[in-house]
């Protein structure tokens, strides 16, 4: 069975000695991979990367961690508009976008990218991918007064087990990574969400999953330990997992199988 990583970083400086050669090795065990785009520049490589890889879908976001460069919103929007022209277009989300208090991003600019490209995934009927580290009420609170129609991904989820649940409840799906191998409680998050809500990603090249060290580079090769991890928390075969999370990464970013 194939894997679907749902959220990756291929265009990031990390993968210039050996981008392609891995691309060609995830032909043998991957079905998608989402290249998540973070700004103008990024955008660029991961659509050229979904031409060329019939595995490959990408986004267009502005990161909360890139706000201080006051991207224009409309060159986003430019984007969008030429893209979802095209028949043949493999975009399929804006994001990823959110709230990180992690480190001393501008709050409140943060907070106007995030309400304006919720904005934007309404217009043009796609979900978003969110971002949400050290920020989870703030973006339940903002998610409830600008509601997404499509909803989308809660990104890496490292909330409280608690909040995960209000997340669920709203439609959104989450994404589980390298993080479900380390800590209790994304670990007992993950116990608690039906399958039916749980995508699986790596975020590469950053957050690998065990064995691996903390700050070595990931990437979707490590996949299965993600996957075996989550089938021991839930007690499913490592078939069953791949295959609903596949299905449901299928689903969320509206791609047909």
């Amino acid at each position: 069975m194939l894997y679907f990583d749902t959220h990756a970083h291929y265009d990031w400086k990390e993968f210039d000695e050996d981008r392609s050669e891995l691309f060609n090795k995830f032909k043998e065990s991957l079905c998608g991979i989402v290249n998540i785009g973070i700004n103008i520049e990024s955008a660029k490589k991961v659509k050229e990367y979904s031409n060329e890889y019939q595995y490959m879908y990408y986004s267009i976001g502005i990161h909360p961690m890139e706000v201080e460069k006051e991207i224009s919103l409309s060159q986003i929007e430019k984007i969008f508009e030429d893209e979802l022209k095209n028949k043949d277009s493999k975009l399929v989300a804006i994001g990823e976008t959110g709230l990180d208090y992690h480190f001393n991003y501008p709050v409140e600019l943060q907070k106007k990218y995030f309400i304006e490209q919720i904005r934007l995934a309404n217009k043009y009927e796609l979900p978003i991918i969110i971002h949400s580290r050290e920020s989870q009420e703030d973006v339940e609170k903002i998610l409830r007064e600008n509601v997404v129609k499509k909803a989308g991904i809660m990104h890496c989820y490292s909330g409280t087990p608690e909040m995960s649940k209000k997340f669920v409840e709203m439609g959104y799906y989450l994404g589980v990574g390298g993080p479900v191998t380390r800590y209790k409680d994304v670990q007992e998050t993950v116990r608690i969400t039906p399958i039916d809500r749980i995508v699986i990603e790596t975020d590469s090249p950053v957050l690998p999953p065990e064995p691996f060290e903390k700050h070595s580079r990931n990437n979707s090769l490590y996949l299965n330990y993600i996957v075996e991890k989550i089938a021991e928390i839930k007690g499913l075969s490592v078939e069953e997992v791949i295959e609903n999370t596949t299905r449901n990464a299928y689903k969320v970013y509206g791609i047909d199988i």
